[in-house]
């Protein structure tokens, strides 16, 4: 690059622009009325594995996309027809399941006589964007959710309340009934109503423990006495459904600061899970285990009919049960206190069994 004498700076525009075009992480394309691309960037050509000049000649949607004719989300003919320049996008979901997202701009190159021979074809992944947007709106919906969760709460427990004290009323009234078959109807009526106070105080207090944003009072805690503390507290439903847990846990301590009575709430409710899961009898193993970085797995796996990989990625949402009367809160109240605690936890999909995966930030002694 040279300053004339006449002041103009010489500039290799056509060398200076290409690298700027190359180096665009969009994919860029430049097609003919034909779809023949007469341009491609680098990135693009690059996604797949070939050279810029083995992509040129060749129809957009043939080579790209594989298809046999214009791709359906395509608006290139439309810009030819109109010169308008157009945004629209499309995505698919591989064969894992997990979806893409993409935005295609189009817009037309005129010549001199101000017709239209070629279009420009940028695509641009969003896909990131959208995830955050997604989450941004999820994050905002479980706001109003929260609120609305705890006012229904604090309005079902009072009638709860007044039920409860009546239910112990009926209880004496029946205690001096002489009519057997009138102690008969009033015990019958009394389970079936103390049954449905359980479930739901069980629902208000999830609703309650989902919505709340407690700041953890946290321990430097061996987290095998928080594995044992949960099974002891379950022993006895444990018991009478036939299940035997197995704790793989060794002598070595695995400290990790944590909330012991939060902490306990996200084994308990893996335990009711696996529990809910088995017909009759079945297998709970606990392992803990020392992982790369300082960190700490806990491993909560049954040996139940396990979870297909379709719903492994809903079992977290709220609200997203497989049990007929279950609230759905369960694992999403788990997935938050783990979060919280700065740990991951994960489930590992299977057709035999289901096993959560829990991290958390080691501590050394």
């Amino acid at each position: 690059m040279k300053k004339s004498d006449d002041s103009h700076i010489d500039f290799p525009v056509h060398d200076y622009f290409q690298g700027v075009i190359d180096g665009l992480t969009d994919d860029l394309k430049i097609v003919d009325r034909e779809y023949r691309v007469v341009y491609v960037n680098q990135t693009a050509a690059r996604k797949l594995f070939k050279k810029p000049e083995q992509v040129l000649g060749q129809r957009c949607y043939e080579v790209f996309n594989h298809f046999d004719k214009p791709c359906p989300f395509c608006t290139t003919q439309k810009t030819f027809e109109t010169g308008e320049t157009l945004h629209t996008e499309f995505g698919y979901t591989d064969t894992e399941g997990d979806p893409y997202f993409f935005l295609l701009t189009t817009y037309p190159l005129r010549d001199g006589k101000g017709e239209i021979p070629f279009v420009v074809e940028i695509t641009r992944d969003v896909t990131q964007e959208k995830r955050l947007e997604q989450e941004l709106i999820k994050s905002r919906t479980l706001k109003a959710i929260g609120q609305f969760a705890a006012e229904l709460a604090h309005e079902v427990r009072n009638p709860l309340n007044a039920i409860s004290f009546q239910m112990a009323l009926l209880k004496k009234i029946k205690e001096t009934c002489p009519d057997t078959a009138c102690v008969g109807q009033i015990t019958e009526v009394t389970e079936i109503v103390n049954e449905e106070i359980a479930r739901l105080t069980k629902i208000t207090q999830d609703f309650l423990t989902f919505t709340r944003q407690e700041s953890l009072n946290t321990d430097p805690t061996d987290l095998k006495e928080i594995v044992t503390s949960a099974v002891e507290l379950l022993r006895g439903d444990l018991e009478k459904s036939g299940i035997t847990v197995v704790l793989e846990m060794g002598e070595t301590p695995h400290m990790a600061m944590v909330d012991r009575d939060r902490f306990r709430q996200v084994l308990v409710n893996l335990f009711r899970n696996a529990m809910d899961a088995f017909r009759e009898g079945g297998k709970i193993t606990v392992s803990l285990s020392s992982e790369a970085g300082g960190r700490v797995a806990l491993t909560v796996s049954d040996d139940g009919p396990g979870i297909p990989k379709s719903l492994a990625e809903k079992v977290f949402d709220p609200f997203f049960s497989g049990k007929a009367r279950g609230t759905g809160l369960g694992l999403s109240i788990v997935k938050n206190i783990v979060e919280t605690h700065g740990g991951t936890i994960s489930l590992e999909p299977s057709d035999v069994g289901a096993t959560f995966k829990i991290t958390l930030p080691g501590i050394t002694q």
